[in-house]
């Protein structure tokens, strides 16, 4: 569960607690009213409305909708069991205190949050978007601020990655560290399958292909440069299925047709590169930042497991 599109990198960086971004909103407020609580938690009740309160912010921080099915329902409520008995922890062990959480999250929400999204009136069409309010938003952040002094706890004794450790995992893992091979194409837009077929026998037959798309291409970006494309991945990622389809069949000074949106183009393959693998000391800082944080997740989580199993739990909604 991650931040929206305008925050992922300020609450990374100010919250660092990813394992908690899906932490409870208003937990422990009780309804004289309520019906029976998905759970309890050291005595207090977890509610629907409390989930529906974690959704909401969830949606919000990760941009995307939750999958709506009764397995992710069970997945969410033991996900808040354990998140509110760590919260419970940390404030029983005056890792912080309530009133300090509380300044830290306005100091996050004035000084970070409000002008990545456009101030004030930015931050509450934002939340009037995903239907979350000021209060359940400052309820949220004060929980953060709270398991991130948890998260701090659990991480403490967690050791840098060592060189040797991070280039370990990079041999045993070179797919994630080679790239897509590099195709050179040069490429004539024209409107009608006819006229592309008749360039392609004028290239073919010898004519300057630069020249031929500096006169006929209807691509004003490429007409300039002579219809030259450059350097890209030889991948779906960077390619049409059509241009990548014919690419493939195609070798270094052959032509295709393909159809597009704006017609037909002639693509002309000039060169191919094998995939490179990135050398080490390129990765290598990505590398220990993403053990060191999957280390830390590990830990974590394992800190999390224990305190749930000392709070006094039980879940109603199975």
């Amino acid at each position: 569960m991650r931040n929206p599109q305008h925050w992922p990198k300020l609450m990374a960086t100010v919250v660092g607690l990813s394992v908690s971004a899906a932490a409870l909103a208003g937990c422990g407020q009780q309804s004289s009213a309520a019906p029976k609580p998905l759970a309890v938690v050291n005595g207090k009740d977890l509610t629907t409305a409390q989930l529906n309160t974690m959704v909401r912010m969830t949606e919000l921080f990760n941009g995307s909708t939750l999958p709506n099915t009764k397995q992710e329902k069970i997945s969410e409520v033991k996900y808040l069991v354990q998140e509110k008995s760590v919260e419970d922890w940390t404030l029983a062990h005056h890792l912080t205190t309530k009133a300090k959480a509380e300044a830290s999250a306005k100091t996050v929400l004035d000084k970070s949050i409000e002008p990545e999204v456009g101030g004030v009136s930015g931050l509450d069409k934002m939340l009037k978007s995903k239907g979350v309010t000021m209060s359940q938003l400052n309820d949220y952040l004060t929980q953060q601020m709270i398991l991130q002094q948890a998260y701090n706890q659990a991480t403490k004794n967690v050791k840098p990655i060592t060189t040797a450790a991070a280039e370990s995992f990079y041999k045993a893992n070179p797919q994630y560290f080679t790239g897509s091979p590099q195709v050179e194409l040069e490429e004539i837009t024209v409107k009608s399958q006819s006229e592309a077929q008749t360039l392609e026998k004028q290239v073919e037959a010898g004519a300057s292909f630069a020249a031929l798309a500096k006169k006929d291409t209807t691509n004003t970006t490429l007409k300039s440069k002579g219809g030259e494309v450059g350097w890209t991945p030889e991948s779906l990622q960077s390619l049409s299925p059509a241009v990548y389809k014919e690419v493939q069949s195609l070798k270094p000074g052959q032509f295709g047709i393909t159809k597009g949106s704006h017609g037909y183009d002639l693509i002309g393959l000039q060169a191919t590169k094998p995939a490179q693998v990135s050398p080490f000391s390129q990765v290598e800082s990505e590398i220990k930042a993403n053990l060191l944080q999957t280390a830390q997740g590990n830990a974590y989580q394992a800190f999390a497991s224990k305190i749930e199993k000392q709070a006094r739990v039980k879940i109603f909604y199975k």
